[in-house]
């Protein structure tokens, strides 16, 4: 009896410091943490393994800064061989199937990680908490057969909106709706020429661009969600655009003047007096990453007219 309140009276502190932490750790380079499912790797993995991942990052005062898991597609990350930051160490320790949450000083989370904007407005001094949940690491090979399913999954869900919107909005007495395809840049397209005829006989986009002589081209455009949201109409905005040409392929370097990657591109195949509407994929609108009121991998509608070459 004596021998069991000693041994209580030792074990009592410890399960007092236990209880007050909430379960969380401290590693010895200082990362506050605590595993929410599964367990911290043995031995972390070797060069050559990547990660699937969401993470969620919560502010001081409980607010959500960033947060991937309403993302329909999981993170990917190489397995860090280095712990260069607490997010880093963290993601050394973990391995599928786990969850961790994460303590972090707003100093530390602004001079070693950074992130979205909100981030840097964050107030020093305070604790803010990220929650990393790993869905599987794969090695070099399972990662590339990853890829290419996802990127064939991807394609076919984004030509799929782009075919259905293509089918309800066609011009009567043109065949295929007075659409043409370009397969290998993805491009569903039509042209409206200045005399108000659609151009069904050339196929633009497999040919050199229609001005090829110009160093630029200034434009109108309309871009829209393919679901008809309006995003950017830039006579709304009281403005023309301006692309510059490049002398390389324009679809593999484009120059990245407008965030749809398109608008640097598709006004060089359009004469002046001419409309051209084109139903692109998101590789090249706003990309896998989207933006405010665009989702990931989104395809658009883009409207160009009103071209000048210069």
């Amino acid at each position: 009896m004596k021998k069991q309140f000693w041994i209580g009276l030792i074990l009592l502190p410890l399960l007092m410091a236990v209880g007050c932490n909430g379960g969380f750790k401290t590693s010895d380079k200082g990362l506050v943490y605590k595993f929410l499912e599964g367990d911290a790797l043995k031995k972390p993995y070797g060069p050559h393994h990547f990660m699937l991942l969401n993470h969620m990052l919560i502010g001081p005062k409980g607010d959500t800064l960033e947060n991937s898991f309403l993302s329909d597609t999981l993170e990917e990350l190489p397995f860090p061989l280095v712990a260069k930051n607490e997010l880093l160490e963290a993601l050394m320790m973990m391995g599928s199937g786990t969850k961790m949450e994460v303590k972090i000083s707003t100093d530390s989370l602004k001079q070693k990680i950074g992130g979205s904007p909100l981030i840097g407005l964050l107030e020093s001094g305070q604790e803010a908490r990220f929650i990393i949940q790993v869905d599987r690491v794969l090695s070099a090979e399972d990662y590339d057969a990853y890829r290419n399913e996802k990127f064939l999954n991807r394609i076919m869900a984004e030509n799929k909106m782009i075919d259905d919107y293509a089918s309800k909005n066609v011009l009567k007495g043109l065949a295929e709706g007075g659409w043409l395809l370009d397969s290998t840049k993805m491009i569903k397209y039509r042209i409206k020429q200045k005399d108000g005829s659609y151009d069904t006989e050339h196929r633009r986009l497999e040919n050199a661009p229609y001005l090829k002589g110009a160093k630029a081209a200034t434009f109108h455009c309309e871009v829209y969600n393919i679901d008809g949201t309006l995003l950017v109409n830039s006579s709304m905005e009281g403005r023309l655009y301006r692309a510059e040409k490049l002398d390389t392929d324009p679809f593999e370097t484009a120059l990245a003047i407008y965030d749809v990657r398109c608008l640097n591109i598709l006004p060089f195949y359009l004469g002046e007096g001419e409309e051209g509407e084109f139903l692109v994929t998101s590789s090249n609108g706003y990309g896998n990453r989207g933006r405010i009121g665009v989702p990931a991998y989104a395809p658009l509608r883009v409207v160009i007219k009103s071209v000048n070459a210069e």
